[in-house]
């Protein structure tokens, strides 16, 4: 089956890391500000990717504004989660990945504990169980109640009540006797934290086999190692509410491979903007191929958004022109080449120089000056999106 999947899937796979070992390349040659403002973009645009994946909508200005806590308007649910990929995916950036792919660090990251811990009939899940992971749960009978065909707690009816609202209010105590058996209400840290989790997930078990599949790659080529990755991910799901780490964990396996030393690929960007859609119905192969295509696409939008940034920076450059030697203009451009956004509040405190004289160099650049993202007279923010 290995043979097989790798005579299939390497033409594409030589593909992709040509194409990533030449944008990485780039970046690793470019100027620093440069290097650093198309990391940051492609941060961004790698968080609004996935949203959109999912089915979201997530505008790149909002996404921005947000996490520059300068936001327009109330933030949705989709910028929240896109918020939260942003900074996932820059303190991993910043991390080594063998640090980041130690078993250790990804329970640790995933809450998992290192033995898999029993479910509530005492008997504890395999990764051999995970091909059908939904299997039904008997529930132990309780003392005050009994277990119907559904598998849910009967309460002994209330005669005292009105009959109109009994199915209501049986329905309320079996839902809170199940979310008490899901949740940890004898702590402090337990009732903070309070979520709703299948016990018969076995995220335990899911993630030992995606570190199998990713031991298994080491053999084969960079870019074939990550796809296989991040289709594992996703077949097997083993973090119940962080599904969109598996991109950045694939990023990673290219960053220790040596295709990504001087940048975190972008790879859910390259699927959302291609035509292939990953679905667990399709082969093997195709799943495979269709992610290194994904990564292809990926590393053409990171150097065509690289020659974007350039051309801004160059047209910027021509307005500081026969500037006297201490202008500060000069390290504005730099600024707002290097972060997606820029107020005025920002470059004041990065160029050391008062509020009025960061307006004024604003209006020097003139037709150059990026455009306004939040549509206001007052705080307003520019970036290069």
């Amino acid at each position: 089956m290995r043979q097989e999947l790798v005579s299939d899937c390497a033409a594409a796979a030589e593909t992709a890391a040509i194409a990533l070992a030449r944008c990485d390349e780039r970046l690793a040659r470019v100027e620093p500000v440069l290097a650093e403002g198309a990391c940051q973009r492609g941060h961004a645009f790698e968080a609004q990717a996935l949203i959109g994946l999912s089915g979201g909508l997530c505008p790149l200005e909002d996404l921005c504004l947000h996490d520059a806590r300068m936001d327009v308007r109330s933030p949705t649910r989709e910028i929240t989660r896109a918020a939260a990929m942003l900074d996932e995916r820059r303190r991993l950036a910043r991390r080594e990945p063998a640090e980041i792919l130690n078993p250790a660090a990804l329970r640790q990251r995933l809450g998992i504990a290192e033995v898999p811990e029993p479910d509530r009939t005492g008997r504890v899940r395999t990764a051999d169980q995970i091909a059908t992971p939904w299997d039904r749960i008997d529930l132990e009978d309780d003392d005050d109640g009994q277990v119907d065909e559904d598998g849910l707690d009967r309460e002994e009816e209330d005669d005292h009540g009105d009959p109109a609202f009994a199915d209501i209010d049986a329905l309320l105590a079996r839902t809170r006797k199940r979310l008490d058996a899901w949740n940890d209400l004898s702590s402090d840290a337990g009732r903070m934290n309070l979520t709703l989790r299948d016990p018969a997930y076995d995220a335990a078990g899911r993630l030992a086999r995606w570190l199998t599949v990713l031991e298994e790659g080491r053999g084969l080529p960079a870019a074939l190692a990550a796809a296989l990755a991040l289709d594992a991910w996703l077949w097997l799901e083993p973090a119940e509410r962080a599904g969109e780490l598996g991109f950045a964990l694939a990023a990673t396996v290219l960053r220790q491979r040596g295709l990504g030393s001087a940048h975190l690929p972008v790879v859910g960007l390259g699927l959302r903007r291609g035509k292939f859609r990953w679905s667990p119905h399709q082969a093997l192969s195709a799943r495979v191929a269709g992610l290194l295509d994904a990564l292809t696409e990926a590393s053409a939008f990171g150097q065509a958004d690289l020659d974007r940034l350039s051309l801004a920076r160059t047209a910027m450059l021509r307005k500081c022109e026969n500037r006297r030697g201490n202008s500060k203009l000069t390290e504005l451009v730099g600024l707002f080449v290097a972060s997606p956004l820029v107020t005025v509040q920002l470059a004041a405190a990065r160029l050391q120089v008062s509020p009025q004289a960061v307006e004024a160099m604003l209006k020097q650049l003139g037709g150059s000056l990026p455009r306004e993202l939040t549509g206001r007279r007052r705080y307003r923010a520019w970036g290069i999106l």
